[in-house]
Order: structure tokens, then C-alpha cells, then sequence
């Protein structure tokens, strides 16, 4: 990258954040409707979860404001909402992922957004454009960056990326000008954190919650005046000197364009409310298990083979609640085997201290490998691997793609049931089919104020 065209960056992102995006096909729209149903499903599942009822307690009396709190319908703040929702929507680690970002992009993006354009009074066009263009800022990011290198650093990508994202997407459904959205980047750009470590406790779902109540907070400063660098990103002391020092801007830039990067990069939708790189694991543990029929009771060891780096988030290995489950690759292999699914009642701390769930969790042994033991040498984004020794044998499964993957979508029925479970496992009593039918029907809102589905409990 050529010195003249380095400093342009943090440029370039306010110009694409408040560019004109053109007509949004089909396609578009239905991945964005997709990613809201999905995120607000598993907002709503988690509303009883100990991270949202503690939030919720230690905030105590909330402002007064248009924006809602989805897991109960009350009317606050936006940036109160943003912060509720996004740490609701990521407190079960049911939602989705994808590839490029090695993050979570809606739960950061949606929170922020649709508070934002309730505080505006949005349509549902800008709506959707603003998760397009967040998006795509997200991806610039990771583009430029090493990002699994600055996620095995420690640092977890959904947050420090995804409040950068917020802050852009809110920036245009504000209308700020250029050089304010620029401001609101470089705000966000200090704003940004997220340590890994804390995967496993309450504090990972808060992540989301702070970026995106920290993206909306970033462009209502930048609107009421309030500076920042507006070259933050690319400067010697900025973001991307702390967070990736050999940045890639000519990967960068071409991220930020239209709706391409939206649709390149893709949604991948969590079937398993735990952490993503257990999902190919989960998957052929289930398989081997329908396949073979093993006995639970008979297995002597489990092995599995993941790619360089797919372990990173997995760091409980011998996990004791629920919330350790979730980054457990060996008792999500217990749990599949034992209970033939993995569902939201997997990861309760009563299912994972089963004494037979823990005597299998020990029967698990682990090992990296650039190159998969069975099959074919060449392998996209990730592989497992999963060897059972049984006392009738050894039975062996590989998964490259998940279920969910953008490669292999849920159908809309799949995301649908999806939803469904998470209202009832909510216990709210909400209709689960009029709230979807509303957010299937977001773009065509002329003024957001709301969901009319949602009431306050």
C-alpha cells in the first residue's frame, strides 16, 4: 500500500457508510430479514439467563426512551437497549457467525441498529442498509487485519470489530456528515475491547452488549460536535497499530463496496447454542452416532482432529457449568453421544455435571493438524475429525461443513423452529408466529417504532 493511499481509509469507511447502496435485491433483503428473525430469537430465549437478569438489576430504574428491550417489550434509552439486547442476544451462544470477522456480526449490529432507527423513526429500507453497510465495514476490518492472529492474541473479534461496525451503521441512519461519521469511527476505534479469556463466564455476552451500546453512544457524540482522530484507523498510534499492526488495506477496501461484501462473506446460523468451533464436532459426533449406533456406555476413548487455531475458544476442558459447556469441545462430543442432540437444555450446569456426561468428557483426547487424517488433503475455512473406540470398534466421522454453514443454510422452516424454541424455551408466552411474521416483514416499514408483537412483561 502506497503512503498517499494509506491515510484515506478511515476516509474511505465514513464515505461508504454514508454512500448510496443502490437497489437492494431479494437476496439481500431476505439475509437480512434472516439475520434479524435469527437475532431476536435468541435475544428472547435468553431473557431469564443469570448475565440479562443481573444487567438488568444493577441498571435498576432505566430512562425513559423509544427503544426496546426485547426479552421484555419495555420502552428505554437506546443505547440501554443496545446494551440489554446485545447482551441477551449472545448470552446462550446461539447466534450467528461468520467466517471472515471470526466474530459474531448481527449481535453487535442489530441491537445497536434497531434502537437507532427507533430513536429516528427509520423505514425499513434504511433498516436493513444500515446492517449492510455495517457489515461491510466489519468485514473491511477483518480483511485488513490478521484476524485470527489478533483473536489467538486474546482479543475477541465480535466486540473490537463489531463496535467499529455499530458505529458506521448508526452513523448513516443518524445522517451525520463525513466528517462527524468519521469522528464516531475513531470514537468506537477507543472504545474497542473484548478480552477472551473470559469466555465461559458472564462477561463474554456483555462484549456484544458494550460494542453496541458503545457504537450508538460514539455517533451521538460525533453528531453533538464531540472529536476525535478522523484518521484513527490507519494512524501510527490507532486502531489498527494496536490491534494489527501489518494491516492489508487493498484487502480492506475492496470490502467496501455496495452490498458485495454483505453477500460474499455470508451468514453462517447456529443449529447448537454453543460455541461455533464445535459445531463440525457436533455434528459428526451425532452422525457417527446415528450411523453406528454407538452405545454411550461402551465408548473407551473419543479423539478429534481440528484444523490450526480451532481450539483457540475452546479453553474448558474440563468444564462444571453450563456456560464452560459452551467452549467445552469435549463435553459437547459427551452430550451429543448421550442425549443424540444438542439443544438449549445441553447446557444447563445440572446436564453438564451428569456423572456420565463427566466420565465421557475425560475420554476425550485432542490433537491440531494442518492436514485432516481421513479424506481428502484440501479443506475450507475448518475440518473435524472424530474417532470413537467402542468395545465393538473404532468408528471414525470427518465434517468440513456444518449444518447452518452459508454452504448449507438452515431452510426458512429450520429458522423458523428455531425461533419457535426460543420463544417457548423463553417462557414468555409470546406468539411466536406474529412476532416472525412482523420481522419478516421489517423492510416494508414505513417508521419504526417498535414491534407490535412484543409486549412488556
Amino acid at each position: 500500500m502506497s503512503e498517499n493511499t494509506a491515510p484515506q481509509f478511515t476516509q474511505a469507511v465514513a464515505a461508504y457508510t454514508l454512500s448510496q447502496v443502490g437497489p437492494m435485491s431479494d437476496e439481500v433483503v431476505e439475509l437480512a430479514q434472516r439475520t434479524l428473525v435469527d437475532t431476536i430469537g435468541v435475544a428472547l430465549a435468553a431473557r431469564n439467563e443469570p448475565p440479562v437478569r443481573i444487567l438488568e438489576q444493577t441498571l435498576g430504574v432505566l430512562p425513559e426512551g423509544p427503544a426496546t428491550i426485547w426479552a421484555s417489550g419495555q420502552k428505554t434509552d437506546g443505547a440501554v437497549a443496545a446494551l440489554l439486547n446485545g447482551t441477551a442476544g449472545h448470552a446462550l451462544d446461539f447466534d450467528d457467525v461468520t467466517d471472515v470477522t471470526y466474530g459474531h456480526p448481527s449481535v453487535v449490529l442489530w441491537p445497536a441498529i434497531f434502537a437507532a432507527a427507533e430513536h429516528e423513526g427509520s423505514d425499513g429500507r434504511a433498516l436493513h442498509e444500515a446492517f449492510v453497510i455495517g457489515f461491510g465495514v466489519q468485514v473491511a476490518l477483518a480483511r485488513a487485519m490478521d484476524v485470527r492472529a489478533h483473536y489467538g492474541a486474546g482479543w475477541h473479534s465480535t466486540a473490537t470489530i463489531g463496535v467499529v461496525g455499530a458505529a458506521a451503521a448508526v452513523s448513516r441512519l443518524m445522517r451525520l456528515d463525513e466528517k462527524r461519521a468519521r469522528c464516531a469511527i475513531g470514537l468506537a476505534a477507543s472504545m474497542a475491547g473484548g478480552s477472551r479469556q473470559n469466555f465461559g463466564t458472564m462477561t463474554k455476552p456483555l462484549h456484544p452488549g458494550l460494542a453496541a451500546r458503545d457504537g450508538i453512544m460514539a455517533a451521538r457524540l460525533a453528531r453533538e460536535g464531540f472529536t476525535a482522530d478522523v484518521d484513527n484507523l490507519e494512524s501510527p498510534l490507532g486502531y489498527f497499530s494496536m490491534f494489527s499492526p501489518d494491516p492489508d488495506l487493498e484487502a480492506a477496501f475492496t470490502a467496501l463496496s455496495g452490498t458485495g461484501a454483505f453477500m460474499d462473506a455470508g451468514i453462517n446460523v447456529k443449529k447448537y447454542p454453543c460455541c461455533y468451533n464445535t459445531h463440525r464436532t457436533a455434528d459428526a459426533t451425532l452422525d457417527l452416532r446415528e450411523r453406528d449406533g454407538i452405545d454411550p456406555s461402551a465408548v473407551r476413548r473419543v479423539h478429534v482432529v481440528l484444523e490450526p487455531g480451532g481450539f483457540d475458544p475452546l479453553i474448558h476442558h474440563r468444564p462444571r457449568t453450563g456456560l464452560e459447556g459452551k467452549f467445552s469441545i469435549e463435553y459437547v462430543i459427551a452430550a451429543a453421544l448421550l442425549d443424540g442432540e444438542v439443544n438449549l437444555e445441553s447446557f444447563t450446569d445440572e446436564a453438564v455435571l451428569r456423572p456420565e456426561a463427566q466420565r465421557l468428557v475425560e475420554t476425550v483426547t485432542w490433537e491440531v493438524a494442518a492436514v485432516p487424517p481421513v479424506g481428502p488433503e484440501r479443506w475450507d475455512q475448518a475440518f473435524s475429525v472424530v474417532t470413537v473406540e467402542t468395545d465393538a470398534g473404532e468408528f471414525t466421522f470427518r465434517t468440513d461443513i456444518p449444518r447452518g454453514d452459508r454452504r448449507a443454510p438452515l431452510s426458512r422452516a429450520e429458522l423458523e423452529a428455531k425461533f419457535a424454541d426460543c420463544c417457548n424455551f423463553s417462557g414468555s408466552g409470546w406468539d411466536a408466529r406474529a412476532l416472525m411474521d412482523e420481522l419478516w416483514r421489517a423492510e416494508s416499514i414505513d417508521r419504526l417504532s417498535g414491534l407490535q408483537s412484543l409486549k412488556e412483561r
